[in-house]
């Protein structure tokens, strides 16, 4: 059975488990959800997954318009990994909800707790904590690897609070919120931020990036600045960037 497995990522969660479950299951191939892969409508697998961060309890945009595009008439296996700092919240059932649209449903839902980086949410997760989630996915995903092999299916978990968690969500606008990135004296014109954001939402002028409104709210771009020149408000200044230490910046482009 070939599987495809479509993920989104910003500063590298996403991707590591990607890259480990893709290993790990039997006739896989990996798709990037990002602008340019956005055109992607028809997938010939028969097994077919999506794996990306939670964010304010619920899906990217990116992915939720990406499946929604997808036609999945060949799929009869479909399964999501989710990434987060807290739960999984609203995800499952949202992809469930646009599979049943298409007259599918989803087969089956992992959960994968890792790093957060969006600290004007919350505080960020303790340096240790942080260390201790990157290193117990590999043993946490390939375990899921293995169910996946089995086409293992499971029920789409209770949603706490979800008046609360579905008004966050509503309230969840990325375009404009770039409005918000500044950059320091530090910047050297190196272009990673633009070559990392997933939407290409960062043109290079002057040697000095420039945002175009169409954000996802990946961070990407402030995370993986070698120079830690990009900032948020000032919600950002002083504080360590995150990715994922077992992902290369260049992955990422």
């Amino acid at each position: 059975m070939e599987t495809t497995i479509y993920y989104f990522t910003g500063t590298g969660n996403s991707l590591k488990i990607a890259k480990d479950l893709c290993e790990n299951i039997t006739n896989c191939r990996l798709i990037r959800i990002c602008k340019r892969n956005m055109n992607i409508n028809e997938v010939t697998s028969e097994r077919i997954g999506f794996v990306f961060p939670v964010y304010y309890r619920g899906l990217p945009k990116m992915v939720a318009n990406f499946i929604k595009n997808l036609d999945v008439n060949s799929g009869r296996y479909f399964f999501a990994a989710a990434n987060f700092g807290s739960y999984a919240a609203l995800t499952f059932e949202q992809i469930d909800i646009l599979l049943r649209s298409k007259g599918k449903s989803l087969s089956a839902n992992f959960s994968v707790e890792m790093p957060g980086n969006m600290w004007f949410m919350y505080y960020p997760h303790p340096k240790e904590d942080f260390i201790n989630r990157m290193n117990n996915q590999s043993r946490i995903t390939i375990n899921i690897a293995r169910k996946i092999n089995n086409n293992y299916e499971n029920n789409i978990p209770v949603i706490k609070n979800r008046y609360k968690e579905e008004k966050m969500y509503e309230d969840f606008n990325p375009n404009n919120i770039d409005e918000n990135f500044w950059v320091s004296e530090k910047c050297v014109g190196c272009s990673i931020c633009s070559n990392v954001c997933p939407a290409e939402n960062i043109e290079i002028i002057e040697e000095k990036p420039s945002w175009k409104h169409r954000c996802e709210q990946c961070l990407a771009c402030i995370h993986l600045c070698p120079q830690t020149a990009i900032e948020f408000k000032k919600d950002s200044i002083n504080k360590e960037r995150y990715k994922n230490i077992f992902v290369k910046t260049e992955d990422l482009f």
